[in-house]
């Protein structure tokens, strides 16, 4: 259960999305810095929104990387970048003003072709990466399965290894 919202990102992709954040409970300090990701879009049945799964965006970004794989590669290593570019939250006013530094219009502008592929628009895609990037890295400092995924899908083409990556649940 998401705890009180904290930002509400209006998207202008086909699907109308929304992705809202979300106070989290995980982490150091009963998860006080923690942040929960949501969405809702013209396909969602429920009011309350979808939590966003690993596997969702993989299938999507393969589904893209099959009809245009330049520049599918070419948008996997953007993500990379911005995840490597993400710093934690370290006060609760960066946790509450939760600002996205990196999806922005001008630099996504390059990939919007890749909307005709999937179901996720590229301006969701990049915004719900930068927030999943953030909420893992503000988790846990030892945290890295996310990156692990957008690496996987940018060095191989082998749906298991990917899916079986973007589906890890621990030992």
């Amino acid at each position: 259960m998401a705890g009180e919202l904290i930002r509400e990102f209006k998207l202008n992709d086909k699907r109308n999305a929304i992705v809202w954040v979300y106070q989290g409970s995980k982490g150091a300090n009963e998860g006080y810095l923690d942040i929960r990701v949501k969405y809702w879009d013209n396909l969602s049945k429920t009011k309350s929104g979808r939590t966003p799964k690993h596997i969702d965006w993989v299938i999507d970004i393969l589904l893209k990387k099959e009809h245009n794989r330049t520049l599918t590669l070419d948008f996997v290593k953007y993500l990379l970048n911005i995840y490597d570019k993400i710093e934690p939250f370290k006060t609760k006013e960066e946790q509450q003003r939760c600002e996205l530094r990196f999806t922005r219009d001008d630099e996504l502008k390059k990939f919007e072709p890749l909307n005709e592929f999937g179901q996720f628009s590229i301006e969701f895609l990049g915004c719900i990466m930068e927030l999943l990037s953030i909420e893992e890295k503000t988790g846990s400092n030892k945290a890295h399965m996310f990156r692990d995924v957008i690496q996987a899908l940018h060095e191989t083409d082998d749906i298991f290894a990917i899916t079986n990556t973007a589906s890890f649940r621990g030992r």
